[in-house]
């Protein structure tokens, strides 16, 4: 089959694959068959170099998303050990990402030995090794990464993988999530009467960072009286890897709501850790949102005593953080959705290392002056997709509960990550509602 190509970029044996195989030969492993029978996907995949590469389900990406595949194409590369940038952190094992994918999906994991024999050996006597280890020992057939016996002559095919023979279908969760173009697009799926009729001034430079102006918008009610003093709703976006995130639909669409319920809301840019920037310089930026706002607050008629931090992700440590150290007076409440309850636990998911993740913990922050902590409330995404997201969070509201913290805990059972824009349902409404009441019993308007 000429116009099969087993070869891949990363070191994966396509050779292998239960797509391609069952393609091939009609004949599918448990791997298979949770794509066909569960998910709905045509299989059909002639390997990840070729043209023809499985695009997964409606909700569940294929190889034609990958994003190391996508990398290694805009880079031109034959095989990522050619990229100088090798091993980049989609290679890194000591990420709680990789760690997850090895446990979910073990075949993976002959990623890195594949790599060494490539390396020592040649591409294409790699090749070669795995066509041979590919078939059954006894009659030569093709078994797949998660056959268990050979469909030809019934071998347990078991004992011959260096991993279990197993894979766990929650890793599919994750691949939930559309691509950051479809997401940039997506709004809140709750709506309010007036929120189309909102005030908007864009693109106020709050700070200028390397060079670079980190950009503000401000959302007012409708028809907002000169003279009236408007409590102030900040929005913390998390690690999204687009640039000019306060004009997603998520935040524009949230920045409307709260204007339509009587607030001023801010929406901004702040760099990112994936881009480079330290926990430290994300504070720095939040902070100098914050003393732009107070310093310009009767300009853009906001009441500087009356301040709310709303964060999203794994800008939620950081909002949280903004809300709690030095106890600020003006923040009257902090609200928290689908957020990380610490800064190691990103690091360790992006397997770096910081020495400021510990330092600047807003677990710590509960602890030190808890009768001075400004309400707050948390929403959980009981189905988040993000690996070790839950376990953090959950500590986080763990030692609030301890420290006897004024807190209000949603949980969203069937909520995935950006659950206010992905699951249109009533328990995304209510949450919301909740928010936005919430926001209304401690934010009083002059």
């Amino acid at each position: 089959m000429s116009d099969f190509n087993y070869d891949s970029y990363c070191g994966l044996y396509c050779g292998g694959c239960s797509i391609i195989k069952a393609y091939q030969s009609g004949i599918k492993d448990p791997f298979a068959c949770f794509w066909s029978d569960e998910a709905g996907a045509e299989l059909k995949c002639h390997g990840c170099k070729t043209d023809t590469v499985f695009g997964g389900a409606a909700e569940f990406g294929g190889c034609a998303k990958c994003a190391i595949r996508a990398c290694a194409r805009e880079k031109g590369v034959e095989r990522c050990l050619s990229c100088p940038d090798f091993p980049c952190q989609n290679f890194n094992p000591d990420t709680e990402i990789t760690k997850f994918l090895f446990d979910k999906l073990p075949h993976m994991s002959t990623i890195a030995t594949n790599l060494q024999t490539i390396l020592s050996k040649g591409a294409n006597s790699w090749l070669e090794e795995q066509e041979a280890q590919w078939k059954c020992p006894d009659c030569q057939t093709d078994y797949t990464w998660y056959a268990t016996h050979c469909s030809n002559c019934g071998k347990d095919l078991g004992d011959l993988k260096p991993y279990k023979n197993t894979f766990d279908t929650s890793v599919f969760q994750m691949m939930k999530m559309p691509d950051p173009d479809e997401l940039f697009k997506k709004k809140v799926v709750f709506k309010l009467e007036g929120m189309d009729l909102v005030s908007i001034q864009k693109d106020i430079a709050y700070s200028v960072e390397q060079g670079s102006e980190l950009l503000l918008d401000l959302y007012f009610p409708p028809n907002q009286l000169p003279d009236k003093k408007l409590p102030l709703v900040v929005l913390v976006h998390g690690e999204a890897p687009v640039p000019n995130i306060k004009d997603s639909g998520s935040f524009t669409s949230l920045g409307r709501i709260i204007a339509a319920s009587g607030f001023a809301a801010a929406a901004f840019n702040h760099r990112v850790l994936m881009q480079g920037a330290g926990i430290k310089d994300v504070i720095s930026d939040i902070e100098n949102l914050l003393a732009f706002l107070i310093d310009n607050a009767d300009e853009y008629g906001i009441d500087k005593n009356q301040i709310a931090i709303w964060s999203f992700s794994m800008g939620a440590p950081f909002g949280l953080y903004a809300g709690m150290h030095n106890s600020p007076a003006y923040i009257k409440c902090m609200v928290a959705y689908y957020g990380f309850g610490d800064f190691t636990s990103i690091c360790n998911l992006f397997g770096r290392t910081d020495e400021q993740a510990e330092e600047y913990s807003p677990v710590q922050l509960l602890s030190q002056h808890p009768d001075k902590i400004a309400p707050m409330l948390v929403a959980r995404a009981g189905m988040d997709q993000i690996p070790t997201i839950l376990n953090s969070l959950d500590n986080f509201i763990r030692a609030a509960i301890e420290n006897n913290i004024h807190i209000d805990i949603y949980n969203h059972p069937t909520g995935v990550h950006a659950f206010e824009i992905m699951n249109d349902n009533p328990r995304t409404h209510e949450i919301i509602e909740k928010t936005l009441e919430f926001l209304k019993r401690h934010l009083t308007a002059l």
